[in-house]
């Protein structure tokens, strides 16, 4: 049986989704490692698509990934949290320091 480029999109995309909703759910240590397992998958994923399809030079990756390399993924961490540290209506407001680092480490997929 042959797999279709449709088929393989459909099998791999829930990487991103389930990266996201284990994001909402960090309130300990081990949630906070299951997010970061399925952040890791959804990045091994997004690799692995994007050497099927490589992205433009000054486009996102597969999986939405903005930042392709560590460097530009944790700059985009630091970026974001610096940027939302003292709003009043920001992400870190009632976040207890688990969904804090959860929040700020998955901003590195996309801010810039």
């Amino acid at each position: 049986m042959t797999t279709t480029d449709d088929q393989v999109e459909t099998h791999l995309a829930p990487t991103s989704v389930l990266a996201d909703a284990l994001l909402e759910k960090v309130t300990d240590l081990p949630s906070f490692v299951a997010f970061l397992a399925a952040l890791r998958d959804d990045r091994m994923d997004a690799v692995a698509k994007d050497r099927l399809d490589p992205p433009s030079p000054h486009g996102s990756g597969a999986n939405d990934w903005e930042n392709l390399s560590i460097e530009h993924f944790l700059d985009g961490a630091v970026a974001w949290a610096e940027a939302w540290k003292d709003r009043e209506d920001g992400p870190f407001v009632d976040s207890n320091p688990w969904q804090a680092a959860a929040k700020t480490i998955y901003a590195g997929k996309y801010y810039e």
